[in-house]
């Protein structure tokens, strides 16, 4: 089982568009994501038309709204950012509550929390055409899921769901 907290930034793009373009995912999943494959991808042309649909992050806009976190698996979380690099996180249909750190990085969001016995490591890219963003979600070092992601409006910021 690959080790995926030691991936690149690159690589966790690589990950993500190869989720989003719904692509064979035995290469990702089975650790055979090697230089080859990443340089294949990367210059692509579908590759880079992917990553010029995304843009980065601003810390103002992160702290503005909650901010509703979906899985495949129909999972849902609320994430509030705090400006001190804080987050709380609630489940929508349970008692779920932890709380986690933040860090914007070259304008990916990327969260870090643990929850009975599991740590959980996000990475947020955000889409430059809609407010409902994509995030590859690391549980444990091993495994890898596709999330969205969509700011919940503030009056500051318009209609974050539906722009």
């Amino acid at each position: 089982m690959p080790i995926y907290s030691l991936l690149s930034e690159l690589d966790r793009k690589v990950i993500l568009f190869t989720y989003e373009q719904k692509r064979d995912k035995k290469i990702v999943s089975s650790g055979l994501m090697n230089e080859e494959y990443r340089a294949f991808i990367i210059t692509e042309g579908e590759f880079i038309l992917w990553e010029l649909e995304k843009r980065k992050l601003i810390e103002a806009e992160i702290v503005a709204h909650a901010w509703l976190v979906t899985s495949k698996s129909n999972d849902s979380l609320l994430f509030h950012f705090k400006e001190n690099s804080h987050v709380s996180i609630n489940s929508l249909f349970d008692e779920l509550k932890c709380d986690g750190f933040w860090l914007l990085e070259h304008g990916i969001l990327k969260v870090r929390f643990e929850h009975k016995g599991h740590e959980y490591d996000i990475n947020i890219i955000a889409n430059n055409n809609r407010s409902i963003h994509s995030a590859l979600q690391i549980t444990d070092s091993e495994n890898v899921e596709l999330l969205k992601v969509a700011p919940i409006s503030h009056a500051k910021y318009g209609k974050a769901l539906l722009d």
